[in-house]
């Protein structure tokens, strides 16, 4: 189980800072007092992240059940690593791709940052649609449902044990959700200055998402890429 954690959470923590786009949401609807939208969009974020991981590792345990043969439970260990090194490799370049999009979309010359279609449409966000908005970007979002996938594959491989995989799925979950949580933790433990440092932190998260993503990605694409590129070996 040691293992399964272990090797998922440089994933899960990649996912903790990618995410950080999406915490401006947060941000914004807790400093308009829409706390209970908030709250609904933790909530979606936390279950799309469950979704993808279980998926994934229900996926990768059924397709590598052991065999009861000694020989075949050997060929199947080796099939999975082979596996898992092949999603790797195919997650780190799809990763490379969006730290270049990123990267392209970057403000110049001193220009204002674009924002986001998705965030002009934050003040209509209920409850609902809010829970629907945060499970869609967690679960369907190429960056953030790749690094769900390699963080579940990572888990199944690591480890058999239905118990352990939980624990390790639950961790993974928990630290993916981190950056989407912060903004009602600050509320909630800063009172009444959590205004003034909600506000602060989404002036500079929109100012510098583009390049923060850009190195972030490219950082974790060239660490899944590398994992994936052993692997083989």
């Amino acid at each position: 189980m040691l293992a399964a954690i272990g090797l998922s959470l440089p994933i899960a923590l990649g996912l903790l800072f990618v995410s950080m786009p999406m915490a401006v949401i947060v941000l914004v609807m807790i400093t308009a007092g829409a706390h209970r939208g908030a709250a609904s969009f933790l909530l979606g974020w936390v279950l799309g992240i469950s979704a993808v991981v279980a998926v994934t590792i229900v996926i990768a345990d059924y397709s590598f059940a052991e065999s009861e043969s000694e020989s075949a439970s050997e060929s199947e260990s080796a099939q999975s690593s082979v596996w898992s090194s092949v999603v790797r490799i195919v997650l780190g370049l799809v990763l490379f791709g969006l730290a270049f999009k990123q990267w392209r979309a970057r403000p110049r010359d001193g220009s204002d940052p674009t924002v986001p279609k998705w965030m002009k449409s934050i003040d209509g966000l209920t409850p609902r649609k809010a829970f629907g908005l945060a499970f869609l970007s967690a679960a369907v979002n190429p960056k953030n449902a790749a690094l769900a996938v390699s963080g579940a594959a990572t888990i199944a491989v690591a480890t058999n044990v239905v118990a352990q995989q939980i624990v390790a799925a639950v961790i993974f979950t928990i630290i993916a959700s981190v950056g989407i949580a912060s903004p009602i933790l600050v509320k909630v433990f800063s009172g009444k200055r959590a205004d003034d440092i909600l506000v602060s932190a989404k002036a500079w998260m929109t100012a510098n998402n583009a390049v923060m993503m850009a190195v972030i990605l490219a950082i974790l694409g060239a660490t899944v890429l590398g994992e994936g590129l052993s692997g083989l070996q």
